[in-house]
């Protein structure tokens, strides 16, 4: 029987089965943001100023639950009615440059941060991946201490979000998390698209 490297056991505890809601975890669903996850249990709420790789301010909400020494958050990067805050950039070569260093900040921040995780433990999954059809990445990450962070990374209407859970050595895989965000309309209903050859999305729901 051929053995399971440390990274084929990461990519298949990514598609574990696993119960849509697990026993004592609820569905958080919050319209500032437009975004539902399953939780723990109601997370804590902190805003903070994000640099990005550009060096602009943004707006940045953490939505996070620690609890028997794991800890799972989501990590919201609001690049809406930020254009202006380009013009602060030092070495910015001329005003014709900032809608573009707008457009190429957001459409990179993926990448920008996905580079952060890597460096913060042993990958041993790093993949594409997609939540109905609004393409991201996945990555896991082991750590020193025998604990694992499961990462999720996705880009939709000028928000990054960002998905952590890191839980302590043993401790069960966490695709649960890593995989329940759904992102919802003004309305609260969840947004789901089909992709063309070209990428292109096209809302069926």
């Amino acid at each position: 029987m051929t053995s399971l490297t440390p990274r084929r056991l990461a990519a298949a505890a990514l598609t574990l089965l696993v119960p849509a809601v697990a026993f004592g975890w609820i569905e958080y669903r919050n319209m500032t943001d437009l975004f539902s996850v399953n939780f723990p249990r109601e997370p804590d709420v902190s805003e903070f100023d994000y640099v990005s790789e550009y060096g602009a301010h943004i707006p940045g909400r953490v939505y996070a639950v620690e609890d028997n020494g794991s800890r799972h958050s989501v990590t919201v990067i609001d690049y809406n009615d930020t254009e202006d805050r380009y013009h602060d950039i030092a070495d910015k070569t001329d005003d014709t440059n900032l809608h573009t260093m707008w457009i190429y900040d957001q459409r990179g921040a993926i990448a920008f941060e996905a580079a952060k995780l890597r460096r913060r433990g042993e990958v041993l999954y790093d993949g594409w991946h997609h939540i109905d059809r609004i393409e991201g990445l996945n990555l896991v990450l082991g750590h020193a201490d025998g604990s694992t962070t499961y990462a999720g990374l996705y880009l939709h209407a000028r928000r990054l979000y960002i998905l952590e859970a890191t839980v302590p050595a043993g401790a069960p895989p966490q695709g649960l998390f890593q995989q329940s965000l759904a992102f919802l309309d003004e309305d609260g209903k969840q947004i789901r698209y089909v992709l063309d050859t070209e990428g292109v999305r096209t809302r069926i729901q």
